[in-house]
Order: structure tokens, then sequence, then C-alpha cells
């Protein structure tokens, strides 16, 4: 990725609700060029999101032109919630070996839909009321 961005670019990655502290999950690859595969996971830490995508840190590199479907997990007052994604875009900070990606979430179905509203919710109530860690796994900084 070059150091040229666009309005367009810019725009993607505005518009996310920001979060006090890191949002703990993992992150497994679900499917690579359209082809099911089996990988361990990863821990990501969520930092900004919304209805339609998720913005987080990792210390994994994954291949840019490639088309990935990610899977991310997290926990929230003690449930478990999935969600698909697919990378829009990654932000790389070498120094640190950490990778900011952006990521466009898969929703197919109203369940999955409310899935994704009912987790934003909670995650803005919590971090409005300072009680983030009180229902989800937090972290001030990236592990």
């Amino acid at each position: 990725m070059g150091n040229e961005t666009t309005l367009d670019e810019l725009a993607e990655w505005e518009g996310l609700y920001r979060i006090r502290n890191y949002v703990v999950g993992s992150m497994t690859i679900l499917k690579v060029g359209g082809k099911e595969v089996t990988t361990g996971s990863t821990p990501v830490y969520l930092d900004e999101l919304s209805g339609e995508k998720f913005r987080f840190v990792t210390k994994v590199l994954l291949p840019e032109n490639k088309e990935i479907l990610l899977g991310l997990r997290f926990t929230l007052s003690q449930q478990t919630m999935d969600f698909k994604a697919y990378i829009k875009g990654v932000r790389i900070n070498e120094k640190k070996k950490r990778y900011t990606y952006l990521v466009g979430l898969v929703m197919q179905d109203d369940k999955e839909i409310m899935s994704v509203i009912t987790f934003v919710n909670k995650i803005q109530l919590a971090n409005k009321q300072k009680k983030l860690r009180t229902i989800t796994r937090t972290a001030i900084e990236v592990e």
C-alpha cells in the first residue's frame, strides 16, 4: 500500500464510533479466494465501529490482494458473538509491527443485521457509561 490516499479512501476510514479502550476479540480466516480454509485464531483489538464496519488492530499482516473472508469473535455479557467481514483497507505500522484493518461486515439476513446492531449498541452504551470492561474483555494497549 502506497503513501498516497484518495479522498474516497479517507472517507471510508471516517464516521466510525471511537471506543475509549480496545475491545479484545479474535480473528480467523474463513475463506481465501472463495475457498474455505482452516486457520487458528489471533487476537484483535477493536477501537472503532459502526453498524456496517469495524476498525481493529492486530499483529498479523494479511495479503492485501486476496479475497479474504474473516471470522471475528467477541464476548459480550458472557455471550459469544460471531461476525463475518471482508478487508476494506489496511494501514501498516512496520516499526511497531501493528496492522490496522478496516473491515466491512457481511450481513445476509435479519438475524445477522440484528446481531451487529445489538453488539454496536451495547458497546456504545457501556462505553458512554464507562462500564465497558464489565461486559467484555478490554485492553488499554495492543499486547
